[in-house]
């Protein structure tokens, strides 16, 4: 999924990376916080809606930080990988955001029945068109 938003890579990195700020905009998140610095290896603590109405909550790991460039997190069970990266860059009327989501490994099939690719869909294009209109404020 891809949105070009109304702010420059800095402004757009400051918001999608202040985590705790997240349930103020994202109308998915609940709660939101780091246990540490922002930084590779650090865990993100979620509490989720899913558009079905369910909460969940997913602590994956920071596994990219490159600031105003590209973050990215993994959440890792036995036999499942679920990775989530956003691209950032620079783009003449903003900056364009790129959320990749995947799920490998022999148990992903059990991710996918929960968070389908519609499921998953209808959350990161809420998150960046929230994201988009929070940014133009």
């Amino acid at each position: 999924m891809t949105v070009v938003v109304p702010a420059a890579p800095a402004a757009a990195w400051e918001r999608l990376t202040d985590f705790a700020g997240w349930p103020d905009w994202n109308p998915h998140c609940l709660a939101a916080r780091l246990d540490g610095p922002l930084a590779a290896g650090t865990l993100l603590e979620l509490q989720l809606r899913h558009p079905r109405g369910r909460d969940f909550y997913t602590r994956p790991r920071l596994t990219i930080v490159e600031p105003a460039r590209e973050i990215a997190w993994e959440a890792r069970a036995l036999g499942l990988r679920a990775t989530t990266r956003t691209l950032i860059e620079p783009e003449p009327d903003g900056t364009r955001l790129t959320i990749d989501a995947r799920a490998e490994g022999p148990m992903a099939f059990t991710y996918r029945m929960t968070l389908t690719d519609r499921a998953q869909a209808l959350i990161y294009v809420a998150m960046l068109d929230a994201l988009t209109d929070n940014l133009r404020a």
